[in-house]
């Protein structure tokens, strides 16, 4: 039986043989070309991110930058600053690496550090000239703790240290830093620190209130430092949050704006 399509084929497209020659080859027709009648059409808008992004780039292309960690430094910076870029740029020979810790640190503080303590309501400003009167309202309630009336947070602290490691080595400098954390007087900072522990030993050592004895197992300066010093900032913080707070708070407070004071109320702005 005939297949049709074969009788097709025979019909319509098949040359005998005869009329084929044997050097003809057979070459596959290519594929018919498509007239291009439309553009592929785009919505240009869409890109229009690109301009701004140039734009930031060029703009932090033209920022300052620290010279040893490239981050950008602040379009408006602080006379510090400012002081301690001039310094490094115009020292001759060789850069200390205290140079650099100390200007990273400088520019870290004030990107970061210093606006989350605003953020915070840490103050940029205090009136540290009224601080030995608002010490003086304090004394009543550290002399408690002086005859062991009162529990203290710190003192408790230093006695453990003091039995752990011994009396002796839990005086050395090297141990004395390695609570240096936990003893820094929150936001008031290191020029803080200095005018309490002048203002606490007014009141207790020259007066002897606070003696050898009643210090023991700490010397009576350790024990200013360690104990009465963070107590006393403990509560002046306290004072300024308000009296619906609690001293736990004021001392978490006290911990958390440290850092911040290290850069804003510190010694060496003066």
């Amino acid at each position: 039986m005939d297949c049709p399509k074969c009788n097709f084929h025979n019909k319509e497209n098949i040359q005998t043989s005869s009329s084929i020659s044997n050097n003809t080859q057979f070459i596959l027709p290519s594929p018919k070309k498509s007239k291009l009648t439309e553009f592929t059409k785009y919505d240009f808008d869409e890109f229009d991110f690109i301009e701004p992004l140039e734009d930031e780039l060029n703009i932090d292309q033209m920022k300052e930058t620290c010279p040893f960690c490239d981050e950008i430094l602040p379009d408006l910076m602080s006379d510090k600053m400012k002081l301690a870029l001039d310094r490094i740029n115009n020292k001759q020979g060789k850069i200390e690496e205290s140079d650099r810790i100390d200007f990273c640190h400088t520019h870290f503080a004030e990107l970061l550090i210093v606006p989350s303590g605003i953020a915070n309501k840490y103050p940029l400003n205090i009136n540290f000239d009224e601080l030995p009167h608002r010490i003086h309202r304090f004394k009543d309630d550290l002399t408690e703790i002086i005859n062991s009336n009162a529990y203290s947070y710190y003192l408790n602290l230093a006695k453990q240290v003091y039995q752990e490691v011994g009396h002796r080595k839990a005086a050395t400098p090297m141990m004395l830093m390695s609570r240096f954390e936990s003893l820094r007087p929150g936001y008031y900072g290191s020029k803080g620190a200095v005018l309490i522990a002048n203002t606490l030993i007014d009141l207790f050592i020259n007066t002897r209130i606070l003696t050898a004895v009643k210090s023991y197992p700490l010397q009576s300066i350790n024990y200013i430092q360690e104990v009465l010093v963070p107590e006393t900032a403990m509560r002046l913080i306290f004072e300024d949050i308000g009296s619906n707070s609690s001293l736990e708070t004021a001392r978490n407070i006290m911990i958390a704006s440290s850092d911040f004071s290290d850069y804003v109320h510190n010694c060496d702005n003066e």
